[in-house]
C-alpha cells in the first residue's frame, strides 16, 4: 500500500520541492530520491519493529479480526491505559497525514483532469466527506472490500514503479508502458476475481476464471501469477520499440 499511496503522494512531494525553489528536473529528481531513502529506512524500522510484536503477541491472543484490534491488544498489555492512549495518539496522526497527502492529491488530480466541472476546494471536499461515510463502516469491512482492488492494483504499481526506474533502457517507450500494463492489467482480473468476498464470486461466477488462473498461470497460487504476463508484455512491447527505431534509421 505504501507504493501504490506513493504513486498519488509523488505529484504533492514534488511540487513541495519545487515550491522551495528547486526547478530543474534532476534536482528535483535527487531530492525526492533522499527523501525516499530516509523515509524508506524508517518504514522498515517501523514494520520490523511491528512484526516483532505481532509474533511475540502470538503466545499471548488469539488472531484477531483485524490489524487495528491486534494493535490496541499488545499496547493494553505492555502499557495499559497509558499504552491506549499512545496508540490513539499515533494512529490519528499517521492517518491524518495519510489522509491529508491523499485527499491533496486527488483533488489535483480530478481538477486538472476535469477542470470545468469543480474546483480543487470542492474535489477535497467531496473526497473528505466520501472517506468519512466511509471510514465508519468499520475496518474489518473496508479491508474486506479492498483486498480485491488492492490486489488487481498491486501488480500495475509494481510493474509501473520498475519500468519508471528503467525506463532510461527502452527510451521511456510508450509501446513499453503500455504492452507491459495491459499485459499485466489482465493477468490482475484473476487476483481481483480470487480475492473477492465469498459471495460476490457466487454471484458473479468466477470460479473459471479462477481455475483458468490456478491451471495455466505459473506461480499463480504463490500470488506471482502476474510475472510471466507482465515479461510477455515486455517483451512484445521492446520488439515494438526496437522496430520503430530501426525503422526510423533506415
Amino acid at each position: 500500500m505504501d507504493a501504490i499511496a506513493g504513486l498519488a503522494f509523488g505529484i504533492v512531494i514534488i511540487n513541495i520541492i519545487r515550491s522551495m525553489g528547486v526547478t530543474k528536473d534532476h534536482d528535483v529528481a535527487r531530492e525526492v530520491l533522499f527523501s525516499g531513502i530516509l523515509t524508506g529506512i524508517l518504514m522498515a524500522a517501523i514494520y520490523a519493529a511491528t512484526i516483532i510484536m505481532g509474533v511475540q503477541s502470538r503466545g499471548l491472543f488469539e488472531v484477531s479480526e483485524n490489524g487495528g484490534i491486534a494493535l490496541a491488544q499488545i499496547a493494553d498489555h505492555y502499557l495499559g491505559f497509558a499504552g491506549s492512549i499512545i496508540l490513539a495518539i499515533t494512529i490519528i496522526f499517521a492517518c491524518l497525514k495519510t489522509s491529508i497527502g491523499l485527499v491533496t492529491s486527488c483533488s489535483e488530480a480530478f481538477s486538472r483532469m476535469f477542470p470545468t466541472l469543480f474546483s480543487y476546494r470542492i474535489w477535497a471536499i467531496i473526497f473528505s466527506v466520501f472517506s468519512f461515510v466511509v471510514s465508519n463502516v468499520g475496518l474489518s469491512k473496508i479491508i474486506e472490500y479492498a483486498v480485491p482492488l488492492l490486489m488487481f492494483l498491486y501488480p500495475l504499481t509494481i510493474t509501473l514503479t520498475l519500468l519508471a526506474l528503467f525506463e532510461k533502457l527502452f527510451g521511456a517507450s510508450q509501446a513499453v508502458y503500455v504492452s507491459v500494463t495491459a499485459f499485466t492489467g489482465i493477468a490482475a482480473l484473476f487476483d481481483l476475481c480470487n480475492a473477492l468476498p465469498e459471495f460476490l464470486q457466487k454471484t458473479l461466477h468466477t470460479e473459471v476464471l479462477i481455475g483458468f488462473a490456478k491451471h495455466y498461470l505459473p506461480m499463480y497460487g504463490q500470488g506471482l501469477g502476474c510475472a510471466l504476463p507482465a515479461l510477455l508484455g515486455l517483451v512484445l512491447g521492446l520488439a515494438i520499440y526496437f522496430g520503430k527505431r530501426n525503422t526510423q534509421r533506415k
